[in-house]
């Protein structure tokens, strides 16, 4: 894997770890609450996309997206 790139589940998985940092620091209880969850939600699509990246299924944005700001390519319907 080149430094560009990076597979979907580990971006899914920083976010995880990213939002659970500021629920650790969240001073309302129900702030906490909808971080915590907004976490495992992201967990559970880190799982998802490792489940289907496994079985061949073809996830939505491939395996592995870029890191930085990459224009779309054309043809992407990204445009």
């Amino acid at each position: 894997m080149s430094n560009a790139e990076q597979p979907i589940p580990e971006i899914y998985r920083e976010a995880a770890e990213q939002v659970r940092q500021l629920a650790r620091i969240a001073r309302l209880s129900d702030v906490r609450s909808d971080l915590a969850e907004l976490a495992a939600r992201f967990e559970r699509l880190a799982a998802n996309a490792d489940a289907a990246i496994g079985l061949g299924v073809p996830y939505p944005h491939g395996e592995r997206l870029p890191i930085g700001c990459d224009p779309p390519r054309s043809g992407t319907g990204h445009e």
